[in-house]
């Protein structure tokens, strides 16, 4: 890519100034957010606190919070009017219905209360209607209405039936307790074009905060029953769900927070709820200001709204965690807008008694941040102007480094090992270092190749002139039987040393293909080189061997089977120069994070270009010290085996003359 091409691309790096910008605005709509969101927490952990163990706030009877879940329960919502009993509904309010049955024959049910009072609305499907016509005194037979109450730890049931649509009152079938008192039920019982409509009127102290409804339906063929209890269960009726006069005088403290509080039980149902009014917040600035910052404020993660279940109860992300002991913040989408709520469970001595729902709407606080966003217009400019500047400047100055590292190396001179390198040290420094790095490994592979020739001719030419001599020898006379097998031995020891030269030669070159390949583990390089002297000795016996260490033990992760070979090259090129009966030592020492593995052993001093050593094909050997088919290769190869446990050969003269020492480090793991 070019570099114009590059600079418009950086070019881009403008949008960072609006981008930022915007995310200030942001951040200040969120700490203000954070501060909302605080408030209600605050709230509903106060409200939590102060209802904590009081059972009997939150329920007419406490026994209720103990009990297990009913999901036949019913909910009963207060009713500021009362309602006429006439059979229909135009003066109730809006209060959802609760269905038992099937679509085809079913129960619809919804409860009112007022004061003490409570007051049943019923719709009933029966297309095969069947009035009650067994006589005063007598049990129904009919169609009819069965309220099952619990008053003194025993049910009570009370049978609604009538010849006709009129006014209905109860009357008890069976067994009939103390308390029982079927004149304090009555109603109005209407005929419509597809079943019944009733409408009943009770005491609430009546119930004992129970009521169990079901119809039976009497036809042709046979009898049905529909509604939230079973006629033959015997145990307590389900749970009237009732709100409570003293939790809502309770919670009525915090109505001038501002804040909408509900109280729910431990299942979800609502039990008390308070609902300040709220002025909007008005904002400011230019219309066209407004609609610029709503665009650049970051919409939160909304979770789906809370749903009102057909029983009434609440549900929703937040209710389930305040059920499971979690207090959680949600925000989701309202007829009114975005609101922030939080729910907090209220808990007892015996677990989780209810749960409390803060709400507030999430404003969006233009007032406030409409008139920073205007500063960001006016002063925006200025800060454009200043990346102009800085990005001309840069251009400039990245034009010209370019251009000298261009000349550098179209005049690079044949013998010039490196380019000048800046001191920016950013990437383009770095890659002028990259160049120099290259150079010298040119440098390093033209060496390598001069004197690859005069290694091999060196090496071939002595074999050579054997075999060349022994075939002369064979073509000039005939000679005795011995002197023909002694010629023939000359000839094969040339050719077994070209054999050899070629196949240490190929050695090296199988061994830096494999030697990465090497799996590792974890072993003791003390104890290795014990073992290693012990088998030296056996292998030269005209010398000795010993080992020393600054450690008991060396344990790291090494290819055992590479280390053993690298001190074979290093004990071979020790022997070749030390006298017999002379001690060469196996030595390891920690240093850092690195073990240095050497072999020391008495013998001429090295020369000063040490590390050529270990580069291949290079021998640094006097001629009356140069051993038959030596290629230079073993401490190469030794090299190699350094640089796969991560360290790196090296080679220096003991003090006082005494000999050198060669050898290599290991990471340490």
């Amino acid at each position: 890519m070019k570099l114009s091409h590059q600079l418009a691309l950086l070019s881009l790096t403008f949008l960072a100034i609006p981008w930022a910008g915007c995310g200030f605005l942001r951040a200040n709509e969120q700490s203000l957010v954070q501060l909302q969101e605080q408030s209600i927490r605050i709230t509903a952990q106060s409200i939590a606190d102060g209802l904590y163990g009081q059972a009997n706030l939150l329920y007419p009877d406490t026994k209720r919070a103990t009990d297990p879940y009913d999901d036949q329960s019913l909910q009963v919502l207060p009713v500021t009017v009362t309602p006429v009993l006439d059979g229909y509904f135009d003066d109730w309010p809006d209060l959802s219905w609760r269905r038992f049955g099937t679509d085809r024959r079913h129960l619809d049910v919804r409860l009112g209360q007022q004061a003490k009072r409570l007051f049943v609305a019923i719709k009933l499907r029966d297309e095969s209607k069947t009035y009650d016509q067994s006589g005063p005194g007598r049990a129904p037979v009919g169609d009819r209405l069965v309220l099952v109450t619990w008053l003194e730890n025993r049910r009570q049931e009370y049978v609604i039936s009538t010849s006709a649509p009129g006014q209905v009152t109860a009357t008890i079938v069976g067994r009939r307790l103390r308390s029982a008192r079927p004149e304090a039920v009555n109603g109005h019982w209407a005929d419509v074009g597809d079943g019944y409509q009733l409408e009943l009127d009770l005491p609430m102290a009546l119930t004992g905060d129970r009521l169990g409804i079901y119809y039976i339906d009497a036809d042709s063929g046979g009898i049905s029953t529909r509604g939230n209890i079973d006629p033959l269960d015997t145990r307590a009726p389900p749970w009237l769900v009732t709100g409570n006069t003293a939790l809502n005088e309770w919670i009525s403290r915090y109505r001038d927070r501002g804040i909408d509080i509900q109280i729910l039980d431990r299942w979800g149902w609502p039990l008390a709820a308070i609902k300040p009014a709220r002025k909007p917040i008005e904002g400011t600035g230019f219309r066209l200001s407004h609609w610029l910052y709503e665009q650049i404020l970051q919409n939160p993660t909304i979770t789906p709204p809370p749903e009102v279940l057909p029983t009434g109860q609440i549900k929703g992300p937040s209710i389930l965690t305040a059920q499971h002991g979690i207090e959680g913040a949600r925000i989701f989408e309202s007829e009114n807008g975005l609101l922030s709520r939080f729910t907090t469970p209220i808990k007892g001595p015996m677990g989780i008694m209810g749960i409390v729902v803060s709400d507030l709407p999430r404003d969006r606080f233009l007032s406030l941040g409409v008139p920073a966003f205007q500063q960001l217009l006016v002063s925006g400019m200025g800060a454009l102007a200043l990346c102009y500047l800085a990005l001309l400047i840069f251009a400039m100055v990245l034009g010209g480094r370019i251009k000298r590292l261009s000349l550098s190396v179209q005049n690079l001179k044949q013998g010039e090992e490196e380019l000048p390198v800046d001191a920016f040290g950013d990437e383009l420094s770095l890659l002028t270092r990259a160049f120099n790095a290259q150079l010298d490994r040119q440098k390093q592979l033209k060496d390598y190749l001069r004197a690859l020739p005069q290694s091999l001719a060196h090496e071939i030419r002595t074999p050579i002139a054997i075999i060349r001599s022994a075939l002369a020898l064979l073509a000039e006379t005939d000679h005795a039987s011995s002197e023909r097998k002694e010629i023939i031995a000359r000839a094969g020891s040339g050719i077994e040393r070209l054999t050899r030269l070629l196949s240490n030669m190929n050695e090296a070159n199988q061994l830096e293909q494999i030697v990465g390949r090497e799996p590792k583990q974890r072993i003791d390089l003390v104890g290795l080189l014990d073992e290693l002297v012990i088998a030296y000795g056996s292998t030269f016996p005209g010398w000795k061997f010993a080992r020393k260490s600054t450690s008991d033990r060396a344990d790291t992760r090494v290819s055992p089977d590479l280390i053993a070979q690298a001190f074979d090259k290093l004990v071979a090129n020790a022997v070749s120069f030390t006298q017999t009966g002379e001690t060469i030592v196996l030595k390891i020492e920690r240093r850092g994070l690195w073990w240095r593995l050497t072999v020391a052993n008495p013998g001429p001093n090295l020369p000063s270009e040490t590390h050529k050593l270990f580069s291949p094909m290079v021998s640094l050997r006097e001629p009356g010290q140069k051993q038959e088919g030596s290629l230079g290769l073993g401490l190469y190869v030794v090299g190699l085996i350094a640089e796969h446990h991560g360290g790196e050969p090296w080679a220096q003269n003991l003090a006082h003359g005494q000999g050198v020492e060669i050898g290599f480090s290991v990471r340490a793991e």
